[in-house]
């Protein structure tokens, strides 16, 4: 059974090219996406490589090798870039692109060559830079994106096809006379790369899409400049750990900070450096915090910080401890110059009871407080934020039922 390669490439080749331009439209929707683009690249010049390949049908068959392997080429060095991009974990290796300008700098010396060596060196170029990607996606992307692991067996099937001609074009070299000679080999090689690169652009153009469905999931509950949540997010988790504290007689303590002087910062240095400012802050909290502590950018300078499962002394060892953090380290401009910075928090406190053997008072307090709402809470931790601003900011101040005092040891700048 023979399978005659023209009469695959042509409807495979029409395939791509709608795919290709199925491509550019989606692309036009992602402008920001680099890895989409140069993906669509790739494209482009793996189509133009082809039609030049195919040219041979009315052209001499120098001018098409001459233009068709390095477009072909190229395009492939676009997809390597574009999974590179797209993982991370550095860029194309050099030795790829080193062997893609020794492949088109070789070709004018390779045309003397016969045809089935020809296809066996070219052979051997694509699946080394077909399997490069694959190699890269199972390494630090198998577990990402779900989507990449079709990109990633797709390309190592296309390797895997290129392999398989390069051993056939040197064991069986009567099949590969001329670049258009029906056999089963070299169709089934075609074929399955065909099959290889429009699996792996659908994988890709799907796993581009997982990743901006995912960013925008996290930049509707997340505060885009800071990383940490918005007040949106923050609000039913803290209605919930209400909740579960009036449920278990856990304790749940209420941080809510503002950093000191923070217009000036503006006013002084612009507001590129104040959102620099904050974003330093913002990494100086998180790293210092419990994976399931909740910290939330309630807006401009204003934090807060939800510590589950924490009772008053707990909670004071937290703020103060963030207080000293922040104040020890000051923030990089991007003049070289530090910005010293301070906070001040406020501390409420819900503790919903004591056990039926603490005090008549213990417990009469612990009704109260069975009866507290989030937004009660966070009205107390306000106000006790305030208080540590007239005293001098750079403290923390506890909320208390009888009044508003300075619990919390200032911290000396």
């Amino acid at each position: 059974m023979q399978l005659d390669v023209p009469s695959l490439m042509l409807p495979l080749g029409l395939g791509y090219l709608l795919f290709a331009w199925q491509l550019v439209l989606v692309r036009r929707r992602l402008a920001a996406d680099r890895a989409l683009a140069l993906w669509t690249k790739g494209c482009l010049f793996l189509l133009a490589g082809m039609v030049a390949l195919l040219s041979r049908l009315l052209l001499p068959e120098w001018v098409a090798v001459l233009l068709g392997n390095p477009l072909v080429l190229c395009g492939m060095l676009y997809f390597n870039q574009a999974v590179y991009v797209f993982v991370g974990k550095g860029p194309v290796p050099k030795w790829v692109t080193g062997m893609v300008v020794a492949a088109v700098l070789a070709t004018p010396v390779l045309l003397a060559w016969p045809i089935s060596t020809r296809s066996m060196v070219f052979s051997v170029v694509l699946m080394l830079m077909a399997g490069a990607p694959a190699v890269h996606v199972f390494r630090h992307a198998w577990h990402a994106e779900s989507t990449m692991r079709a990109v990633g067996l797709t390309m190592l099937m296309l390797s895997l096809a290129h392999a398989a001609r390069a051993v056939q074009a040197g064991l069986v070299p009567d099949q590969y006379l001329n670049f258009f000679q029906s056999s089963m080999g070299q169709g089934i090689v075609v074929l399955l790369a065909f099959l290889a690169l429009l699996g792996s652009g659908v994988g890709f153009v799907m796993a581009s899409l997982e990743r901006t469905a995912k960013s925008m999931e996290f930049l509707a509950s997340h505060d885009a400049l800071t990383g940490c949540l918005n007040r949106r997010s923050f609000d039913p988790l803290c209605e919930h750990e209400v909740a579960r504290s009036r449920r278990s007689g856990e304790p749940l303590a209420l941080l809510v900070l503002d950093l000191d002087h923070f217009k000036q910062v503006n006013d002084l240095h612009g507001h590129r450096c104040g959102d620099l400012v904050l974003q330093g802050f913002a990494q100086r909290v998180q790293s210092r915090l419990r994976s399931g502590d909740v910290f939330a950018r309630l807006g401009g300078e204003e934090f807060a910080v939800l510590l589950p499962h924490t009772d008053l002394a707990g909670a004071l060892g937290v703020a103060n401890y963030l207080c000293s953090a922040v104040a020890s380290n000051p923030v990089p401009l991007p003049d070289d110059q530090l910005l010293a910075l301070t906070v001040s928090v406020g501390l409420a406190m819900l503790t919903p009871h004591g056990g039926q053997a603490a005090p008549l008072a213990q417990r009469q307090r612990a009704t109260t407080a069975a009866h507290i709402s989030p937004e009660l809470l966070y009205m107390r931790a306000d106000q006790a934020l305030y208080q540590a601003k007239r005293q001098g900011r750079n403290q923390v101040v506890v909320w208390q039922a009888e009044a508003v005092s300075a619990r919390g040891a200032a911290v000396s700048a």
